[in-house]
């Protein structure tokens, strides 16, 4: 098990990801070449990882997460109280984005990985069940009740 085999072939969907949590095209590109030096510091782990696609979009995710909070705690500090209506429209459009991420974060496994591969990666129902080793069908179903979930706390938001 190499590099190039092994974990390159993830990058782009790393990078859609990290873009998609981040909205910002560096930093998602810092995100993906820091998932990849961890994955490579931990090598000796790839033979007992059943799936490694899973493995690195784990790891991909949370520092992803991670930078996004970074990001948060640092535009919000630097925003003054008496911010211009540009701020404040941008900021509530941050805000209904990261609700909607925060309720797909509290989606039961495998539907958050499921309506994060389908519906941000665009990912096609052969591939997604293909990586997580489950039927078209269930994929289907699992999606079907995550868009379903999702719904129902959106509009309990409003």
């Amino acid at each position: 098990m190499d590099l190039r085999s092994t974990i390159l072939p993830y990058r782009d969907s790393l990078y859609r990801l990290a873009l998609s949590i981040t909205g910002h095209t560096g930093e998602a590109e810092d995100i993906v070449q820091e998932t990849m030096i961890r994955a490579w510091e931990r090598r000796e782990e790839w033979p007992m990882i059943k799936n490694i696609g899973g493995w690195l979009t784990l790891i991909c995710r949370n520092l992803a997460l991670d930078s996004r909070k970074r990001s948060q705690r640092t535009l919000l500090a630097a925003t003054p109280r008496e911010a211009a209506t540009d701020d404040a429209t941008r900021l509530e459009a941050r805000d209904t984005l990261d609700y909607i991420r925060r309720c797909a974060a509290t989606l039961p496994s495998p539907q958050d990985e499921i309506f994060r591969l389908r519906d941000i990666e665009g990912l096609s129902y052969r591939d997604i069940a293909l990586r997580l080793d489950i039927s078209e069908d269930q994929v289907r179903v699992y999606l079907h009740r995550a868009r379903r979930r999702l719904r129902e706390l959106i509009v309990n938001k409003s």
